[in-house]
């Protein structure tokens, strides 16, 4: 996001990510209630909120949905595997532009912590991954009840009713490309093994497997909501198709 200010994060610094969360997700539920996240007046009083029709307000904030691993603790193999990487592999897999492809909106409540961003990026059995946080969340809505997430989604289970199943929580947000066409299983940018492992690679030839899949993945989805866009805003420029 070039809008960004230097020295801030997209996440809370960027006016159009934050417009563009706003345009996005904008949209009328399965339930017919229209799901409004709004930008308050005063960037003090929160990210993004919706109210719903009973009148109970949800704040929501902006996250990245994919991770590099190169500004956080990792393992000696993970550390390096990224040293190795040749030229061409560092600038395409360590700093990719950061477009709406790479960001989701979750819910947030002082009450309620660790958050959805906090849990995805401490818990070493998510490691930050979207895939892995999809499988708990399926496994939410199967009524699958053990997942490393499981504590954090229940929280925050308010929030993941407004959606109609599995199926309507990946359209709405446009992860189709991260579950098989029956949305019954998701498709793991590694070997899953039941979250009996780190979900961070462990080696120089699962780090290349998961940015390309990650990248693939963030390509894919901003096609999705580029067209999304142009079928139901036509008036409203495209920034990102790729």
């Amino acid at each position: 996001m070039t809008d960004t200010p230097p020295g801030t994060d997209p996440d809370s610094g960027s006016p159009n990510l934050r417009a563009d969360h706003e345009l996005l997700w904008t949209k009328t539920l399965n339930s017919g209630v229209l799901f409004e996240p709004t930008a308050p007046p005063k960037r003090t009083d929160g990210y993004l909120i919706f109210t719903d029709p009973s009148r109970a307000m949800h704040w929501y904030g902006s996250d990245a949905i994919t991770h590099s691993y190169t500004g956080r603790a990792r393992t000696a193999s993970l550390a390096n595997a990224i040293a190795s990487l040749n030229e061409e592999q560092r600038a395409r897999y360590l700093k990719p532009p950061y477009t709406i492809g790479s960001a989701m909106i979750w819910p947030v409540r002082k009450k309620d912590r660790p958050t959805m961003n906090q849990a995805r990026g401490l818990r070493s059995l998510i490691a930050d991954r979207m895939d892995l946080t999809l499988e708990c969340i399926r496994r939410h809505y199967a009524g699958e009840p053990e997942s490393p997430l499981a504590n954090v989604i229940n929280a925050y289970a308010d929030f993941f009713a407004f959606f109609d199943g599995f199926k309507e929580f990946v359209d709405f947000f446009h992860f189709q490309d991260l579950v098989t066409p029956d949305y019954e299983e998701v498709r793991f940018y590694l070997p899953f093994d039941n979250f009996k492992r780190s979900g961070m690679p462990a080696t120089k030839d699962e780090y290349v497997t998961y940015r390309e899949a990650t990248l693939e993945f963030i390509s894919a989805r901003n096609r999705r909501m580029a067209a999304w866009v142009m079928e139901n805003h036509p008036g409203i420029e495209v920034r990102h198709t790729d």
